[in-house]
């Protein structure tokens, strides 16, 4: 082959490589067969570079698994357990008498709860799924236990404030703040459902009103006396106090006897003056919502 035609194939491939129309490899493998060895020396960086990339490429596939550790093979047989104690519960709970499915409703909630201990530090994401599972576990072994024992509404409210208090402290244990926003509206909830037999005899929307002010009033308070020391949970404070501060509104809505243009007139004033506490203290808010 002449020198000038193997000088054009040479500088086609050298387009080629600088514009990735073929692999790296292949470009230098093809530079190395038509210059017979004769190709001009790259710079140290570039030359590591290509000796970089032509490691990466002729890797195998097993050099990227990752080895098989304790942990692991621990994991995998426990998750294996578990899914399996799932679908054998599944299919013979309604053998257990109600005492029996109760504890082993219990038993599975404190499991993941201790698994969401376990893994706080070292894998945060497998905490909140043993956490969200702790706690749904909870509520529906807990609904459907008191249902099954013939309980009444009141004990069915109190076990149910009793989870929300449990998320609470489970807040301040782990540092999540969404358990908190779920334990204190779940209690703000309950507090609602508890109260309407009793505001809803001789409604008047001024006695409604001492129901819920009180209590948001209280929630924001607080949420102002912890801003210094704690700005993330002086927000949450702050927050579900607002939306306590509509309660009563919200509460009125199954009421038949509160009059819809009364609930709206509320409303309406009631956001212009959360606008207004908003606006004057705005360098709380702005610090507890991270703006």
């Amino acid at each position: 082959m002449d020198d000038q035609r193997k000088r054009i194939i040479i500088a086609e491939i050298e387009n080629w490589r600088r514009n990735h129309l073929l692999p790296e490899h292949y470009c230098i493998f093809l530079l190395n067969l038509y210059t017979e060895g004769d190709r001009p020396q790259a710079s140290p960086a570039v030359a590591k570079s290509e000796r970089k990339k032509t490691e990466v490429i002729y890797k195998t596939p097993a050099s990227y698994s990752t080895p098989i550790t304790g942990k692991m093979v621990m994991a995998w047989l426990l998750g294996a357990f578990v899914i399996a104690g799932l679908i054998l519960l599944a299919f013979h709970f309604n053998r257990f008498q109600t005492p029996m499915q109760i504890t082993i409703f219990a038993c599975f909630a404190l499991v993941f709860y201790i698994m969401g201990l376990v893994f706080r530090r070292t894998a945060p994401p497998l905490t909140h799924l043993f956490l969200i599972l702790s706690f749904i576990v909870l509520i529906a072994g807990g609904i459907y236990g008191i249902i099954q024992m013939g309980g009444s509404t009141p004990m069915l409210l109190f076990y149910l404030g009793l989870i929300c208090v449990l998320l609470c402290a489970s807040a301040f244990l782990f540092g999540f703040s969404y358990l908190l926003y779920g334990g204190m509206l779940g209690l703000a909830l309950l507090y609602g459902f508890a109260t309407i037999d009793r505001v809803s005899q001789e409604y008047s929307w001024w006695r409604s009103e001492l129901y819920w002010v009180a209590l948001a009033c209280v929630w924001t308070g607080l949420g102002f006396l912890m801003n210094s020391g704690n700005p993330k949970w002086a927000g949450v404070f702050a927050f579900c106090g607002l939306a306590a501060f509509f309660g009563a509104e919200v509460q009125a809505l199954y009421i038949p006897e509160a009059k819809r243009d009364v609930i709206q007139l509320l409303l309406f004033l009631k956001v212009f003056l959360a606008s207004a506490l908003f606006f004057f203290t705005r360098g709380y808010w702005f610090s507890w919502l991270r703006l």
